[in-house]
């Protein structure tokens, strides 16, 4: 930006924001930190549901195994060792006096042939369905943990804790330093983007800590500046999806580039 360009930025005059403007907004950081709370409250209990929800399809399996009658499987045809080093092993078995077969997988490393006898064991009154096969219960749910969606409300819950305590930080340090009109440009980037910030006599050079859809058209724009250091906000005009909302950016100081 050349010189002429930056004294006619600076010329739009930044004044400190009064207070009856300015605490409207301040405060209304710390309803982005109540939002933060009461999402992480909900993942936890999401995840606490998905535990508990594993637990009782754990117990379902481990009783009906229990009750499960047991018969003996002879093995009827061994098909080769996939990637995963697991073989597909076609059984056949009684209940009563009617056949059934079925197909199952087996690790390799086992060495099923022809013939070879397997114990099983089926559901009582369904005989299609077993619930033990060579000692190992059927129907056992995976980890939670692992579960996509208890393994999401495992991240979402520290990510929105941590949120609500940055917006805490940034809370308070809007608070100490109220709200400064300036002028910003944004600079789109690859992930986030980084904003160039005018006051009446200073510049700072800010990072976003979110991605920002508006970046291609902000340009000289008048916004709302406070905090400090990693705890600062830059208060957009428009919002991220509706004209007619001020939008709240978190933003973090750096060291200007030399770009």
């Amino acid at each position: 930006m050349s010189a002429p360009d930056v004294e006619a930025v600076k010329s739009l005059a930044a004044q400190t924001v009064h207070g009856e403007v300015a605490t409207p907004l301040i405060e209304k950081l710390s309803h982005f930190k109540v939002r933060a709370l009461a999402l992480s409250l909900l993942w936890l209990a999401f995840f606490v549901a998905c535990q508990l929800g594993s637990d009782l399809l754990r117990r379902d399996s481990v009783e009906l195994a229990r009750t499960g009658i047991q018969v003996e499987g002879t093995v009827q045809k061994v098909e080769g060792a996939s990637k995963r080093n697991r073989v597909w092993v076609t059984l056949t078995y009684y209940a009563g006096s009617k056949s059934y077969t079925t197909t199952e997988t087996f690790g390799a490393a086992l060495q099923h042939k022809v013939g070879d006898k397997i114990t099983l064991a089926y559901a009582p009154g369904d005989p299609r369905r077993l619930v033990v096969i060579e000692g190992r219960v059927q129907g056992l749910p995976d980890t939670g943990l692992l579960t996509p969606l208890s393994f999401s409300a495992f991240l979402g819950f520290p990510a929105c804790l941590g949120a609500a305590w940055l917006w805490r930080s940034r809370y308070r340090s809007a608070s100490r330093t109220g709200l400064r009109e300036a002028t910003a440009t944004v600079r789109p980037g690859w992930l986030f983007p980084k904003i160039d910030v005018y006051f009446e006599n200073e510049y700072k050079f800010l990072a976003t800590r979110r991605s920002l859809r508006i970046a291609p058209r902000v340009r000289k724009v008048p916004v709302f500046v406070g905090g400090e250091g990693t705890d600062m906000i830059v208060i957009f005009p428009r919002g991220r999806f509706r004209k007619d909302t001020l939008y709240t950016v978190p933003a973090k100081e750096i060291e200007p580039d030399t770009d």
